[in-house]
This record gives C-alpha cells, sequence and structure tokens, in this order.
C-alpha cells in the first residue's frame, strides 16, 4: 500500500494578534503546540538593538522536530488578515537572527514532550537603515509521524508563528496618517437627500466605517462611535475595538463583537441626529461624521397604504 503523505499547513497566526492590543497565546489545534506572544510591536531607533524573547510550548506527548524561519507578510484585506507567503523574502530580514547556541533560523531542533524553549530573537537596525515599518512573522514549523491507524507512516505537519510590527523611527511614538472613511448606514436602510441619511426610527441599524493608514507607521484605533443630538448630549456610545492598522493599509472598524455598530433607535428619536467616529490614541487622530435624520418611516407608509386602500 502506497505511503499516504498529509500536510496540514495551519498557520495559526491568530487573528487577535492583529486585531487586539492585547493578544492571547496562539495555540496549534490537535497539534499541542504554542507560541507566544502571538504579537510583538516595538520602535527600535536606527543603530540601536534590542532582543526579544519568543516562548514555544509543546504541550502534546510526542517529541517534535522544529524548525523556525522568518518570513515578510502584508495585509491581506480589511480585517486584519496577514497574507503570508513562506516563499517571500526582503533585504531587512537580515536585521534579524536567532541569539540561541543551539536554535538557528531553518535548522531542526527538537522540542521533547512536555516541555518549553525560548527563542532569542536579536533585531539589530543598521544606521543608515530607512525609517519605516517592517512586517514579519517567526513562524515555527514541526515535523513528526502520524499515529492513526489511516495514516500511519504519514507526514505530519503544522506551523505557528507570531507576528512582527517593527518601527524603526528617531521618534518613540511615530507619527501616523489615519483617516476614517465609508462612514455609512447599512445598505438599503437608508434613503439619502443631499448629505442627510433618512433613516427609519423603529428599525434597529448597523453602520460601517473603515480605517485609513496613510502613513509609513503602524496606527492604532481606540476611540468612541456615538450619536447625538448635539455634542454635549451623546445617546449612544460605543468603544471603538483596539486594532492595530498597518502602514498604507485600511480596516474595518467596529467593537469588541462585530465588523459592525449596531444601533436600535427609538420612537421618540425624530429629527436631525449625528453619527461620528473620532480616534484618540498616542500615535492617532482622526474623526468623521455624518448628518443623519430619523423618523418614523414605517409608520407613515403604514397609514399611506390604509388611506390608498380605502
Amino acid at each position: 500500500m502506497k505511503k499516504i503523505s498529509l500536510i496540514i499547513l495551519a498557520i495559526i497566526i491568530s487573528l487577535y494578534s492583529l486585531l487586539y492590543i492585547h493578544v492571547k497565546n496562539v495555540q496549534a489545534i490537535n497539534i499541542g503546540l504554542g507560541i507566544h506572544p502571538a504579537l510583538v510591536k516595538v520602535v527600535i531607533r536606527p543603530g540601536k538593538n534590542i532582543t526579544q524573547v519568543i516562548k514555544i510550548d509543546n504541550r502534546s506527548t510526542d517529541n517534535k522536530t522544529l524548525v523556525a524561519r522568518l518570513v515578510p507578510f502584508t495585509s491581506a484585506d480589511d480585517f486584519g488578515n496577514p497574507n503570508i507567503d513562506p516563499r517571500t523574502t526582503a533585504p531587512w530580514l537580515e536585521y534579524f537572527s536567532l541569539a540561541n547556541s543551539k536554535i538557528q533560523f531553518d535548522q531542526p531542533f527538537e522540542l521533547k514532550a512536555g516541555q518549553s524553549d525560548q527563542l532569542i530573537l536579536s533585531i539589530s537596525i543598521p544606521a543608515e537603515a530607512p525609517l519605516g515599518d517592517l512586517y514579519a512573522t517567526l513562524l515555527v514549523t514541526s515535523y513528526a509521524t502520524g499515529i492513526d491507524n489511516q495514516l500511519q507512516g504519514s507526514a505530519l505537519s503544522a506551523t505557528i508563528g507570531s507576528n512582527l510590527l517593527i518601527s524603526v523611527s528617531t521618534q518613540g511614538a511615530p507619527s501616523t496618517i489615519l483617516k476614517i472613511t465609508d462612514l455609512l448606514p447599512e445598505e438599503g436602510k437608508y434613503l439619502k437627500i443631499g448629505d442627510y441619511y433618512f433613516l427609519d426610527n423603529i428599525t434597529p441599524l448597523y453602520f460601517t466605517a473603515l480605517a485609513k493608514n496613510e502613513g509609513e507607521f503602524t496606527a492604532e484605533t481606540k476611540g468612541v462611535f456615538r450619536i447625538e443630538r448635539n455634542e454635549q448630549n451623546p445617546i449612544e456610545l460605543q468603544s471603538v475595538l483596539p486594532q492595530y492598522v498597518l502602514a498604507k493599509s485600511q480596516r474595518r472598524l467596529g467593537t469588541i463583537s462585530d465588523s459592525k455598530f449596531f444601533f436600535t433607535p427609538g420612537f421618540s428619536m425624530i429629527g436631525p441626529h449625528a453619527v461620528r467616529i473620532d480616534i484618540r490614541s498616542e500615535n492617532s487622530n482622526a474623526s468623521t461624521k455624518i448628518d443623519v435624520i430619523f423618523f418614523p418611516g414605517k409608520i407613515l407608509i403604514g397609514i399611506i397604504a390604509a388611506i390608498i386602500s380605502k
């Protein structure tokens, strides 16, 4: 019977690693591997170097043969997913090395069952290095032997990783150019006349928006979504989910539970209001608003239909 080769390429770079500023350990499902931290964000001045410890855990009952390597990544979509191609390279990868005595990039090493180890990542930025962001993923791939009866002797692999957001800057909090665009009610739920969006006041609503980073450094989206009749009397306040927006990319804004902002108007909400998003963080400031008019649209339609039917 021919040997069956099964390759499970599960690059578990937790979505939370880019969605959340505070992230949890990444676990490779059914493989027993973990890596921490799942996200590293640092600012380094040209001519300086730092050391970052990455911990890897083997929680399985089998010894693992592992290989560590560094791969650049880019933004894949508006939801913060990374685009990782293991074949990609970049000249600045030479800034990175492993300071371990027995572990080096692209060389196999063993991690015994139930044990942990540390990858000591050294980042050394040349004095003449250009300012800007570097995005890479530290991938750790395991190679083992499958033990399932149907897959006995087959090659089994899994890949976990830690995302690295490295800003080369002379400032501790480099400035960004962040804009909020496309703040809109859910399509099909509004009537636009001029600059005003007319919304039914008894229909649950969703609002969407994008944060666009036109700068050279990663931006953060700490802020507030609000609906107000005036600035002194907000009717609705929601925290914008803290996210990283990579340089020259955009991210969909939302709350901790959704990639949209949900709001249910009240029957008494009639007339002009403002829907606003304000972003205020250490290196990112942006705001935008749209003008809306709440009115009893469904009720009026029902009344008109009743009159016509008589």
